[in-house]
């Protein structure tokens, strides 16, 4: 899907989840053992097929390499070159699900250190827990105690769950901002 810039987050949001969904369905991502893995899968093809489709090359790990500094990231092909779109996902542990908003958040941080005007981060939590809130109130500790926001840089974040959920934050001003939150995103 070819977007214009800056992303509009509503948009993306919705694209990108009717993307996944699609991609996880297939017979190559349903051959793929386990479901974490299978939309790993599809985020990082769904998110590659966008890059392309947007005069973009994706950047990301394959299956048996080493992680670059993010799960992925969209580089513009034109000049100046420089990154539009920044990626992290965790899907946390089953086995262990109390830690899992502190993963979530580990991930998070590398998402505010990269400069790239749209950041996503994808998680899964059940939404009717106390993880999916745990989840977002530590994003949002993150958010408000990170000193380098810069202005125009937007932050998505989607609990890929059964029903999904997202949330948004867009930062009006460089520097640090101790008010900063994610507000709930209406997904259609």
């Amino acid at each position: 899907m070819k977007f214009s810039l800056p992303l509009d987050p509503l948009t993306f949001a919705n694209a990108f989840l009717a993307g996944i969904e699609a991609i996880a369905s297939t017979e190559l991502a349903l051959a793929i053992p386990g479901e974490y893995t299978r939309y790993t899968f599809a985020v990082k093809h769904c998110l590659a097929q966008f890059a392309i489709e947007n005069d973009c090359r994706a950047i990301y790990t394959f299956s048996g390499m080493a992680e670059f500094m993010l799960d992925l990231v969209w580089w513009q092909n034109k000049t100046p070159s420089k990154a539009l779109l920044a990626c992290e996902s965790e899907w946390g542990n089953t086995r262990d699900v109390k830690h899992n908003a502190a993963r979530v958040a580990e991930d998070f941080d590398k998402l505010l250190s990269f400069k790239a005007p749209f950041k996503l981060m994808i998680f899964e939590a059940d939404p009717n827990s106390v993880n999916e809130s745990e989840t977002i109130d530590e994003l949002n500790r993150y958010l408000a105690e990170y000193a380098d926001h810069r202005k125009g840089e937007q932050y998505l974040v989607i609990n890929l769950q059964k029903h999904p959920a997202a949330w948004l934050c867009q930062i009006a001003a460089d520097g640090p901002n101790a008010q900063l939150s994610l507000a709930p995103l209406t997904l259609t």
